[in-house]
């Protein structure tokens, strides 16, 4: 899903607010309890604590979606991140007893959260509808059709078929207005700002290539995907009746976001450096011992926005292998050698690319970096990696890994690119580790 930042900001002043102005209630209420309440200080020390919990929880809920979920279902959302909100506060203050945060001061501050936070909601809530059009007339399409209107404030407003014969039919209970030709002019004409692309009989690149060509429209535009089942990794994917719809849009992320990301690349690389340096030495002996060449392999790869880097890697193959031949396809490729074979088992080749990250020419999260060969093939919608900084690991990489088609693991880092942020990145990371263990595509 979107986020909607502003809608997110406003509950964190309000749960600040609802976090000492509960403290204050219950030193007003002391005659009544008896006993004299803990010191200020601690509720300061927890209050970092429980606004994250807060809004991580809300966020996750999907509480802060831009368009989000209608009537009751918006009801039903918030009132659980509300409860497990509860649940972990009350959890904090029994982990922390030395902070001795009263019970009746977290009962207060979630009463009060919920009702500041209902009334905000019913006070501000704006029903703007997108008005939408349906790409697609088979099955997929049917199934977003019947839940997309219930689920999110979307009118649809007609179909659209790849086929010129199916104009004037009915699909369900909407009908087909045009055909995929005549598309740029139905959005103007019926004032269009989304387009749901759900046709199965469309091949990815052409629809990244019509999403290209909508661009200067500035729409919104959803692609509906059995395909996207397996990314649950994000913020920006909604399930619509089961069927994952991701929204792509114009890369644009705050200065925030970079600042952070290149604080969290440069201080996770300068650790994993230290610490893993003794792991260098030892690969780097292993591989000298094995087989004649370089302990390092050094190659030229295409980062952001197209310039030129030299990526580093462990040597795996043997040092006469052409530099820029074809990545092996099978763990018993004979061109890696033993020690070879097993850095790649275990992801170790790629460790020495934590330099390429503290350099700047990559990030620890991003789509991995392509040879220049492969990029001067690139169709357009693919160059939409080349503007983001290319990275060790990345979305298909967790999924998938080399045991899905090149195509779909360029979908996978088109949609990371699209989708991207902070909590994005840093739930990929925490990922890849049981990735890497489980060893599954790597070789």
């Amino acid at each position: 899903m979107t986020v909607d930042w502003r809608k997110l900001s406003i509950d964190g002043i309000i749960i600040s607010f609802c976090w000492f102005g509960a403290y204050f209630i219950r030193t007003l209420l002391e005659p009544l309890f008896g006993y004299e309440i803990n010191p200020f200080v601690s509720y300061i020390i927890a209050y970092p604590f429980i606004l994250f919990a807060w809004v991580i929880t809300a966020l996750y809920s999907g509480v802060y979606r831009k368009y989000g979920n209608k009537g009751i279902s918006s009801v039903i959302t918030g009132f659980k991140a509300w409860i497990i909100s509860v649940l972990i506060s009350m959890s904090f203050a029994y982990l922390f007893r030395e902070l001795h945060l009263a019970r009746s001061v977290i009962l207060m501050f979630s009463l009060i959260c919920f009702i500041a936070l209902t009334i905000k909601h019913y006070a501000s809530v704006e029903e703007v509808e997108r008005k939408a059009l349906i790409i697609g007339t088979g099955s997929l399409a049917i199934r977003i059709m019947q839940k997309v209107e219930d689920l999110l404030n979307i009118n649809i407003l007609g179909i659209v078929s790849i086929k010129k014969d199916d104009i004037g039919k009915k699909i369900d209970k909407y009908e087909v207005i045009g055909k995929l030709s005549d598309i740029k002019n139905i959005i103007k004409e019926k004032n269009i700002d989304t387009i749901i692309f759900a046709e199965e009989n469309i091949p990815f690149p052409a629809v990244m290539d019509m999403i290209s060509s909508l661009s200067e429209l500035g729409l919104s535009v959803m692609v509906a995907s059995d395909e996207f089942k397996a990314i649950k990794y994000g913020f920006d994917v909604e399930f619509v009746g089961g069927i994952p719809l991701v929204e792509f849009s114009n890369i644009s992320t705050s200065p925030l976001y970079e600042l952070i990301k290149r604080i969290m690349d440069i201080t996770l690389s300068s650790i994993l450096l230290v610490l893993l340096f003794p792991v260098f030495l030892i690969i780097a002996l292993a591989i000298k011992i094995d087989s004649e060449g370089p302990v390092f392999f050094i190659q030229n790869r295409v980062g952001k926005d197209g310039k030129i880097f030299k990526v580093i890697k462990f040597r795996t193959m043997f040092h006469k292998t052409p530099k820029y031949s074809l990545s092996p396809r099978s763990p018993e490729d004979p061109r890696i050698t033993r020690v070879g074979r097993f850095l790649r088992r275990w992801s170790l080749d790629e460790l020495p690319q934590i330099i390429n990250v503290l350099k700047g020419e990559m990030s620890l999260v991003g789509p991995r970096p392509e040879m220049p060969q492969i990029v001067q093939e690139y169709l357009p919608w693919q160059k939409e990696r080349l503007k983001v900084k290319p990275g060790i690991t990345g979305l298909w990489q967790i999924i998938g890994r080399k045991n899905l088609p090149l195509e779909q693991n360029l979908q996978y880092d088109i949609l990371y690119i699209k989708t991207r942020s902070l909590l994005l990145d840093i739930i990929i990371i925490l990922k890849t580790v049981p990735a890497v263990l489980k060893g599954k595509g790597a070789y």
